[in-house]
């Protein structure tokens, strides 16, 4: 996180997004930062904090589908 400045959405944005102009700067800080590809290697899912009571639910779901799949380029969708 710290090689990124604790950006998030380098981790998170769909490959197919780094083509557009907002995004091109993640395409080269994919080729150039190794440790953004690993966050995104093992990154599974994200979370949205929209109350505390949701995101404690999703969290737990989120906590239970990593748990319960043994392949590891599976992503947690909402």
């Amino acid at each position: 996180m710290l090689d990124i400045n604790f950006r998030r959405e380098p981790i998170y944005l769909p490959e197919d997004r780094f083509d557009e102009n907002d995004y091109i700067k993640y395409r080269i800080a994919l080729r150039k930062v190794p440790s953004l590809k690993l966050l995104r290697d093992l990154f599974i899912g994200r979370v949205i904090h929209a109350s505390p009571q949701q995101w404690k639910n999703d969290v737990l779901e989120l906590l239970k589908f990593n748990v319960s799949t043994r392949d590891d380029s599976t992503k947690w969708k909402q």
